[in-house]
């Protein structure tokens, strides 16, 4: 059984994750669980180069059979983060 575990989140970004998790028919609890754990695994930090954590990423992709990401909907990912960061900026006090 997991433990649980009281934590606080930004409200905005708390939304975003509501919202993520009913996109992909998920819990909160199982998207937040993977977000987390990937990022203690494939984190920069770990791999002391961007280059490494790219390459740790692919190697990820290859290793779960998933395929890439088209240039269409790299691009349409990168445009949605850029907007996400923007209006975070925004929002800051």
């Amino acid at each position: 059984m997991a433990e649980k575990q009281r934590t606080e989140i930004d409200a905005g970004l708390l939304q975003e994750l509501r919202a993520k998790a009913r996109e992909q028919s998920r819990t909160e609890g199982e998207l937040l669980e993977e977000i987390v754990r990937s990022y203690l695994v494939l984190a920069p930090r770990r791999s002391n180069s961007l280059g490494g954590f790219f390459a740790g990423l692919e190697r990820r992709r290859r290793e779960e059979g998933v395929e890439p990401l088209s240039e269409e909907e790299a691009i349409s990912l990168a445009n949605e983060e850029l907007h996400a960061m923007r209006r975070e900026r925004r929002e800051a006090p």
